[in-house]
């Protein structure tokens, strides 16, 4: 019986280790794919992965200038146009700064409206002393005349005195008018000299006074630009959509600070009455892409699915893949070619940002 025994158990251990390679050397079966890969009725194809974008690629709104978000004025799935107002950034010092270029403002305008009062007023003072100047070099002309008469009638005396039909009285009478004659020449020289001097006085305050209003007129530009630049940054701090879209994607909060390059999209803005397709083609097959080429898309992951696409363009640049499907091997260092393709949204949803299974005719 021992014998048997010891027969037995190494003939049940061999058997054993034979049921073990046997059974450890089988394949396991491989599992059913969650979905059908996708397919193309093209005879021949060239396959290639896509990004859904928006019509026109997606916008980026920056703001212009850094700053504190103080309010939000839009939500995701919202339909703006034009122009709308999207976020606001803080503008209180921007406000003061306009509000003190209003002041200097008003300073400036003040002085250039003293400088043209003092223009006109000068202007007047110049009339003025040019009538004072006529009347006077009127009066010398007065004055002279009565000068000569002065002296024909006191020569006329002397004469009449040698042979002595006048007094001596007659002739110092006549003596004395004619220096009061003279005096009074002299006197309204005296005035045509004077109503000169402040003609020319008057004229180098006028000339003075335009320079101060060219100064005046000057600074006020300047401070108007100034004014403008700072109403235009102001205008800049409420950031409005550039074109008519959806509101895909809002990533700032109230309170936080946004630089006006920041890392992701502080609202991503896009025109989804059409989408269209970017698609990364190996640069293998680049030289297979010819435009116009008839393509056809299916979700990624959901092959029954199926969109035909139109032909847009083909951007003429081949560039590192950076859109990666997740595919083990998929390989980083490849560079591709893309070709864009649009379609007009179908019955089921689609969103930007999805990738898509691309299929394009290469006959």
């Amino acid at each position: 019986m021992k014998k048997f025994v010891t027969f037995l158990l190494p003939v049940i251990g061999l058997v054993f280790a034979i049921y073990f390679v046997v059974t450890s050397a089988r394949k396991p079966l491989a599992a059913p794919p969650m979905s059908e890969p996708a397919q193309s009725s093209f005879e021949k194809r060239i396959a290639g992965s896509g990004l859904v974008e928006a019509a026109a690629r997606n916008v980026n709104v920056a703001p212009p200038i850094p700053g504190q978000v103080v309010q939000i004025l839009v939500k995701e799935n919202d339909i703006v146009s034009r122009g709308s107002k999207l976020y606001q950034i803080d503008d209180r010092e921007q406000r003061a700064k306009l509000a003190s270029a209003d002041a200097n403002i008003a300073r400036a305008d003040a002085a250039v409206g003293t400088a043209r009062a003092d223009i006109q007023n000068l202007q007047e003072a110049i009339k003025s002393a040019q009538a004072n100047t006529q009347s006077a070099r009127a009066n010398v002309e007065t004055q002279q005349a009565l000068v000569m008469d002065a002296e024909q009638i006191l020569d006329r005396n002397e004469k009449l005195l040698k042979n002595g039909d006048v007094a001596d009285r007659t002739v110092v009478s006549s003596r004395a008018a004619r220096d009061a004659a003279r005096s009074r020449l002299e006197q309204a020289k005296a005035q045509v000299s004077q109503s000169q001097s402040q003609i020319s006085q008057a004229e180098a305050q006028f000339k003075s006074a335009q320079a101060r209003l060219r100064e005046a007129e000057a600074n006020l530009g300047v401070l108007r630009a100034q004014r403008n630049e700072l109403a235009v940054t102001l205008d800049r701090l409420t950031v409005v959509a550039p074109q008519d879209g959806k509101v895909l994607q809002i990533n700032i909060r109230v309170g936080e600070f946004v630089a006006s390059t920041p890392a992701q999209p502080p609202i991503l803005l896009g025109e989804t009455d059409y989408l269209q397709v970017r698609v990364d083609v190996d640069e293998i097959n680049a030289s297979r892409v010819k435009p116009n080429s008839p393509a056809m898309a299916s979700l990624k992951g959901d092959s029954t699915k199926k969109i035909d696409l139109e032909f847009v363009r083909i951007d003429p640049y081949i560039l590192p893949k950076r859109s990666l499907t997740g595919d083990n091997t998929e390989r980083v260092d490849v560079r591709v070619l893309q070709v864009i393709y649009r379609f007009k949204p179908p019955q089921f949803s689609v969103y930007v940002g999805q990738q898509m299974d691309v299929f394009i005719d290469a006959k």
